[in-house]
């Protein structure tokens, strides 16, 4: 929490500034942020940027000003501990110089405990509130792609970054069974004569029934569409028989589904994605949600019904900023976007929950997978039955967020939702969507799995063009390149060791090179560049955690004999290099980048951060020795610098899912 204390007396000098300027009351918005070069201190404000709107003068005048005659007395300040001196530049920054001792001192006196560094203290440890999330959310008639992926690893690291500032977090992923993607496997199952059995026979080319499902009925059905317009027909008749939840077809429906779901789960749990409830889309279509919405939406006449024009006989929302919507058809089915309403709504406890919660599945973590049940759907209420309903939990009245995270070619709805959402009378702070971009595949990558195309260029995935990587392909691929490197460098590990350390070496490329960019970035999928050593990557976050550890593990049989209270007596005598300022600096900023990531609902912010310190602890470690430096002042003070460092690595790797690998 050092760095914070830093910036908090920042501040406190900025207000004793304002009360020379008669301005103590006045609300002024300024920030305070690391100096962009060293010759400009520190830290740097644009207080007087600010201050110029107010007193009509010029930045660099107020600065001089500050400066030279109302910030001199600020120094005698009683609270001043980490500013030595001030100073300005062009165009009228005010830059503030650290007492690099005290500083220093301060980062050293807690030894071992590491608390100024690791501890959250600016997260309310006892808050109630509840943060309810959204991701994945893949139609259940296929194997998960890498593009998928990117959906799901934002998810997951938001929910480690929610949890580990505090926050209960709920995660959701919405099945959409009763879709048109769905109901195009059944009616190749019911009634284009497609064996559910026949998969088994393929097992050279499916593995699993999701790569079946996706990879052979999907696009076989839909060559069969071309020339049996009939079957057209019985898809519009599953789709209505999907809506009653005793129907023959939506029982079938369900065991398909719940075939292809568990491998799914499966493929993302290798990932080490957490998840803690199922919801089923026909679900949330039998639990008539809708129609306690639909009526509401009518009563505020937030939708109309069309009696002419191309809408005619439909139920539709106009929004002046994205045009019209259609809810419901004119054959009274409803769009997939009118089920997307009473969902939404439901999350943000809107609407009376209908759902029981059943046990589902036990997870890659040891936590138990729920799904939704529909309480009439129970025949026995027994106190014993029902106890086993009641192990999760989720408390609508202290939800603060809901956060869905989808691809931003949905980005049209997600703004139809939130106005029909505020329309409702519900905050638009409450529900929020994070919208990435598409994965597209480098040429290189298609190239190594066989892939061609046109023109031979980094091309859209698209599974009706078979242009896709499906993650677990991916997954083994990246396994045995992680594992020929790692023989490489270690010829004496066991088998058993370099595949355990493949396998962590590849989930962790994956999670990281699809944190790493911002969301409104099309990322252009390489294996080859995920799996370096070399630049941003996993592996080199992962090489520099453990080089600290191998020293680390050295060091237990040589003990330091020296205490803290010693080194701190001693500390004007210790020369600090800049290097090792600078990782120190680093290290006391985790608090703040957690905050920040975590308040922006960016994990991509403690993935720079994270990057940013290997680079600060590999040059630390390649200029700051410390198993072969003999004056014992510097090995206890490296030693303290490096074990705090390796805290925060380990923090962050967990948040972003890069696991902690001793030896590579």
């Amino acid at each position: 929490m050092i760095i914070e204390e830093i910036i908090e007396e920042i501040d406190g000098l900025i207000k004793e500034v304002l009360t020379y300027f008669d301005l103590k009351n006045t609300s002024i918005d300024y920030n305070i942020t690391e100096s962009p070069l060293p010759e400009y201190g520190d830290y740097s404000t644009n207080f007087s940027f600010q201050l110029a709107k107010i007193l009509h003068k010029s930045p660099l005048t107020i600065a001089e000003d500050v400066i030279k005659c109302k910030l001199d007395l600020c120094l005698k300040w009683k609270n001043r501990r980490y500013i030595e001196s001030m100073g300005y530049e062009k165009p009228g920054f005010i830059n503030f110089v650290l007492n690099k001792q005290f500083f220093l001192r301060q980062f050293l006196q807690n030894g071992n405990t590491k608390d100024r560094t690791i501890t959250t203290n600016f997260c309310d440890q006892n808050n109630n509130d509840t943060i309810i999330l959204e991701h994945t959310s893949v139609n259940p008639n296929k194997a998960l792609h890498v593009g998928h992926l990117r959906n799901a690893i934002i998810g997951d690291c938001l929910y480690r970054l929610f949890r580990k500032t505090g926050y209960e977090v709920k995660v959701l992923n919405y099945v959409d069974d009763s879709g048109l993607q769905v109901a195009d496997i059944i009616v190749g199952f019911k009634h284009a004569g497609i064996s559910t059995d026949e998969w088994k026979s393929k097992s050279i080319e499916y593995s699993k029934f999701d790569q079946y499902c996706g990879n052979e009925v999907y696009v076989k059905i839909n060559e069969l569409y071309k020339d049996r317009p009939d079957l057209l027909d019985k898809r519009t008749q599953v789709m209505k028989e999907l809506e009653d939840s005793s129907s023959e077809i939506s029982n079938f429906t369900k065991i398909i589904v719940n075939k292809v779901l568990i491998d799914q789960l499966r493929t993302t749990w290798n990932f080490r994605i957490h998840y803690d409830l199922l919801n089923f889309e026909s679900q949330i279509v039998q639990s008539k949600l809708w129609y306690q919405l639909f009526e509401t939406l009518k009563e505020k006449k937030i939708i109309k019904y069309e009696v002419a024009g191309k809408n005619k006989g439909c139920w539709v929302y106009s929004s002046v900023t994205e045009g019209d919507k259609v809810l419901i058809r004119s054959d009274s089915t409803l769009t997939y976007f009118a089920k997307d309403i009473p969902f939404a709504a439901w999350k943000l406890g809107f609407l009376k929950n209908p759902f029981l919660f059943t046990f589902f599945a036990s997870q890659w973590d040891s936590t138990d997978l729920y799904s939704t049940t529909l309480q009439e759907q129970i025949d026995i209420h027994t106190d014993e039955v029902m106890s086993n309903y009641s192990k999760f939990v989720i408390n609508f009245g202290n939800i603060s967020r809901v956060i869905t995270i989808i691809d931003s070619r949905q980005e049209r709805l997600q703004h139809l939702m939130v106005e029909i959402l505020i329309n409702l009378g519900i905050p638009a702070s409450k529900y929020e969507y994070l919208g990435y971009e598409p994965v597209i595949l480098s040429k290189n990558t298609m190239a190594m799995f066989g892939i061609e195309i046109e023109n031979n260029k980094a091309a859209h995935m698209s599974g009706r063009k078979g242009i896709f990587i499906e993650a677990d392909l991916a997954l083994t691929m990246l396994e045995q390149r992680a594992m020929y490197e790692t023989r490489k460098r270690n010829p004496n590990l066991s088998e058993e060791e370099l595949k355990n350390i493949s396998e962590e070496i590849a989930i962790s490329a994956i999670r990281y090179y699809f944190i790493k960019y911002d969301f409104g970035k099309m990322i252009t999928f390489d294996i080859n560049d995920s799996l370096s050593l070399e630049g941003d990557t996993a592996p080199y976050i992962q090489y520099a955690y453990a080089r600290g550890k191998k020293i680390e593990e050295k060091l237990r049989d040589n003990f330091i004999q020296r205490s803290h209270k010693e080194v701190l007596q001693d500390i004007q005598n210790i020369e600090f290099s800049n290097i090792e300022i600078d990782l120190i600096k680093h290290i006391c900023k985790y608090t703040i980048e957690l905050h920040q990531s975590s308040e922006k609902a960016n994990p991509k912010i403690l993935a720079k951060y994270l990057f940013q310190l290997a680079t600060l602890f590999n040059n630390f470690y390649e200029s700051s020795p410390i198993l072969s430096e003999s004056n014992v002042d510097l090995v206890f003070v490296r030693t303290t610098i490096m074990k705090n460092c390796l805290s925060v690595f380990e923090h962050c790797m967990e948040i972003i899912g890069i696991s902690q690998i001793r030896r590579m």
